[in-house]
Parts: C-alpha cells; sequence; structure tokens
C-alpha cells in the first residue's frame, strides 16, 4: 500500500484556497459555446447509485437508456457526493454551493406545515442567474420551507415555481402541490407533470438564457407509478415491480427533455447537471446501492455518494469517466463559470468549478478535504425516543483515497482506504494513526464554522463541538 498523503490545511487556509478557486472564474463565456449557456440541474430523489445502468445497474432489471446518453456525451463521476445523507441538508448545500452547517442545517427540519428549512436570508443558486438576465424556474420538491420571511422560491430568485414543499407527497393526487403560490387541484402523475412544466419552461423561454432546477421526488415514496409502466415489469418479484416502473418514468421524463432540447436547437449549449440527493433505500432491490455500505441516512459512502453527470456538448468532451472526488457544492461554481459570472466578494462558496478538469479531460483540482456533519440512522442502534429526522451524530472527512468516520454511539473514529476498498470493510485506523489524527484534526477545525442547529438536538450538535 502506498504511504498515505499528509498534506492537510487548517481551516483558514481550507476556505482561502476554495474560495480563491471558486472566485477565480472567467470574465467571458467560452466562444465555442455561442453565448450564454442555459443551465439545467436534474435532482432525482433516493435514487440508489447502483440502480442506473451506466453506474453498474443491470439492464435486465431496469433499462435507463437517457440518463445513460447523458453519460455518454458528457462526464460521469464516480466518486461524487452529496453533502448530507438525507434530503433537506443535501439540497439545502446544493442551492447555496455551501456547506449547509454554515446555516444551522443537520437535519430535515421543515414541513408543510412548519417552519424551518432554510434561512430566508440565505442566497441560492438562482439569484444569480437572474441577475444576469436568465429566465428562472423551480420544478419539483423544493424542501427548504417556504414558512417564514423570504423561504418561498419565488423569494429565492426564480421567475416560476411549479412544486411542493415537503419529504414527499401522492404522486396522483397531491394535495400541497402548487404553481406559484396557488394550489393545483388536479394534475398528471408528478413525474410527467414536472417533464412537462420544464419543457413548457424551455420552449417558452425564446431568446432567453435559462436556468431550471428540476427536482424529481422520484423514486422516493410513496411507490407509486402509471398501471401501463408497472405492467412492464411484470415478471419482477411482486416488491420491484412498481420500484422499477419509477426508473423508467424519471428516465423517460430525462428523455423527453432531451429530445426538446435537439427539437428547440439548444441542446448544444445547454449544460446539464444529473445527480441523487442522496443515496438508495436498504429496502429496494439488492444491489440497487451497488457495492456501497449503507444507505440514504447513513454516513458511510452508501448515504452520501451519490450518480454524478454533467453534460454540456459545446464545451465538454464526451465520453469522460472522472474519478475524482467532487460534491454537490461544486454544481454551482461551475455553473457560474460556465456564464462567465464571478461569485459576488460579499458571499461564500465552498465548492470549485469543475470545468477546467472537464474541459482538459484530466483531473486538474488541487487534494481537499470533504465533510459531513449530522445524523446517522441505523435501526439496530436507535433509541424508541430518537426519531427519523433526529437521530444522534456522526460525522466524517474524506482527503484523496482517505475517510476517516466516526458514529459517536458506536464507537471509536474508523479509516477506510476508499481506493482499495470502496465497500468500507476494513478499518486500517491502526496501521495509520497519524493521519487519522491529521484527518480528525482538520475535521475539528472546519466544524467551527458550523452555526447553532435548527432543528437538531443542541446536545447532538455540542457532541460534535466538543471533539479535539
Amino acid at each position: 500500500m502506498n504511504s498515505p498523503s499528509r498534506i492537510w490545511l487548517p481551516l483558514p487556509g481550507i476556505v482561502a484556497l476554495l474560495l480563491s478557486l471558486a472566485t477565480s472564474l472567467p470574465a467571458a463565456v467560452d466562444s465555442s459555446a455561442g453565448g450564454k449557456p442555459n443551465i439545467i440541474v436534474i435532482l432525482a430523489d433516493d435514487l440508489g447509485y447502483g440502480i442506473i445502468n451506466s453506474y453498474g445497474g443491470a439492464s435486465s432489471r431496469v433499462s435507463t437508456p437517457n440518463i445513460d446518453r447523458l453519460a455518454a456525451e458528457g462526464a460521469r463521476f464516480t466518486d461524487a457526493y452529496v453533502t448530507a445523507s438525507v434530503c433537506g441538508p443535501s439540497r439545502a448545500g446544493l442551492m447555496t454551493g455551501r456547506y449547509q452547517q454554515r446555516f444551522g442545517i443537520y437535519a430535515n427540519c421543515d414541513n408543510q406545515v412548519q417552519g424551518g428549512g432554510v434561512p430566508g436570508d440565505q442566497t441560492m443558486m438562482p439569484r444569480y442567474f437572474k441577475a444576469a438576465g436568465y429566465a428562472t424556474a423551480m420544478i419539483g420538491k423544493w424542501h427548504l420551507g417556504t414558512q417564514l420571511p423570504g423561504q418561498h422560491p419565488l423569494d429565492k430568485g426564480f421567475d416560476e415555481y411549479f412544486g411542493f414543499n415537503s419529504a414527499q407527497t401522492d404522486y396522483f393526487k397531491s394535495p400541497i402541490l402548487f404553481d406559484a403560490r396557488k394550489k393545483v387541484e388536479s394534475h398528471d402523475y408528478l413525474t410527467r407533470e414536472f417533464t412537462n412544466r420544464t419543457i413548457s419552461f424551455i420552449e417558452r423561454s425564446g431568446d432567453r438564457p435559462f436556468f431550471v432546477y428540476l427536482a424529481y421526488n422520484a423514486v422516493h415514496g410513496p411507490n407509486q407509478a402509471p398501471k401501463e409502466t408497472t405492467a412492464r415489469f411484470s415478471g419482477f418479484p411482486q416488491n420491484e415491480l412498481v420500484e422499477a416502473a419509477m426508473v423508467a418514468e424519471l428516465d423517460t421524463g430525462i428523455g423527453r427533455i432531451l429530445t426538446a432540447l435537439d427539437n428547440s436547437g439548444k441542446a448544444r449549449n445547454t449544460i446539464i447537471f444529473f445527480l441523487s440527493d442522496n443515496g438508495g433505500l436498504p429496502y429496494w432491490w439488492k444491489g440497487s446501492n451497488g457495492d456501497l455500505r449503507g444507505f440514504k441516512r447513513f454516513q458511510y459512502d452508501g448515504g452520501d455518494k451519490v450518480p454524478f453527470i454533467v453534460r454540456w456538448p459545446a464545451v465538454v468532451p464526451a465520453g469522460q469517466v472522472r474519478r475524482q472526488p467532487v460534491i454537490s457544492l461544486d454544481i454551482l461554481p461551475t455553473a457560474l463559470a460556465a456564464a462567465g459570472l464571478n461569485v459576488p466578494k460579499n458571499e461564500v462558496v465552498d465548492g470549485i468549478s469543475l470545468l477546467p478538469a472537464l474541459k482538459a479531460q484530466q483531473d486538474l483540482q488541487p487534494e481537499r478535504p470533504l465533510f459531513w456533519a449530522g445524523s446517522h440512522y441505523e435501526k439496530d442502534v436507535t433509541r424508541e425516543s430518537v426519531g427519523h429526522d433526529n437521530p444522534p451524530p456522526a460525522w466524517a472527512v474524506r482527503r484523496g483515497n482517505w475517510k476517516l468516520m466516526q458514529i459517536m454511539e458506536q464507537g471509536d473514529p474508523m479509516l477506510f482506504d476508499i481506493a482499495n476498498d470502496p465497500s468500507e470493510t476494513h478499518d486500517v485506523i491502526t496501521q495509520h494513526p497519524e493521519l487519522a489524527a491529521e484527518l480528525r484534526q482538520t475535521f475539528v477545525d472546519w466544524f467551527h464554522l458550523g452555526g447553532q442547529p435548527i432543528a437538531w438536538k443542541p446536545e447532538y450538535f455540542e457532541q460534535l463541538k466538543d471533539l479535539r
């Protein structure tokens, strides 16, 4: 085994490095792109790492030709992460480009009735693009709060909003679906409805560049699909029929959007980001999360590692497989770079632009730590008083091939060599104690940016604050 790298930066150095990379964006759009690119961020919900065919999913179970087309015509990342293994915090990080711990998000903390969610003063992705003349739309699952001032999508920089603000809803008769601020009384199967709305927005954008955040609720429960789609999987075990149909509907929707872009002549200069909000569920079919350990709500890679694809035919060479660790926070600076926009000096962005590496077709960014801090939920270690959205704490840091993590209820930190042990089955902390100590200190320095939790129990937050 190669000797581990021991280069690390304390918090000020990390922030300075990330900010310098994030703000050193091009002042002009690449001339080969033909003007400001259109931008679509497609977020699937609870889509396991091993479901898509291009990520190892069996086409004999469910075929995903349209998502695979994105991968074939762009870049597929094998080691991509989100900032949390559960919906709300993951979306908070994605939409702000900042670790959500900065503003106190450690667990799901909002629903349709109560407050909570991301504080209204946090700048989100659409604001940058609307200010640059883009038409902007949010379609699908919001799950970031609407009840407090400044939280509603229409207050965050979106010109249009069609969706719902909760963890889940009925796919056929949603009681919490809204068009702008007006309740929707009837609609198509939601995966189809969200696709329809996206295509309509693209067609109505005319010559204006557009930014669309399309957050499908598929394949999150409740498990529901049209009968004609379910019938295609009649030979499957009964408990997998609807699951497979939901994946098929998701893939078909993405295919329809690609066709609409082709027909409009906008495909070449549209950058598409595709990812899932967290890992897959433990009760789906075997292999739906690949060979990863853990699932949604776990701090193992099964909770945080996701499929992640970037496609921009005008600029990004096709057929790339990128293996460097990246994170959903990188989407905002990458999209800004594509549009020739800079991060305002008064804003903090924790990701970096991936465009240089994508254009060069090689890994260019420096080795950097990625962080996780929040809850870890396993049925066999939880107490009756612990709810699904308020479990005890865990933390992790990955740098290069090494990942250090600790589930506080279960014992001491564990160190994994992800490159050689992607399933996280062999704890090698006793072989590399100095590396583990460095990574632990890196996490401790980083975690001091965290704000008081909005919904998570204060004692859980203090447990992580007390790490030395």
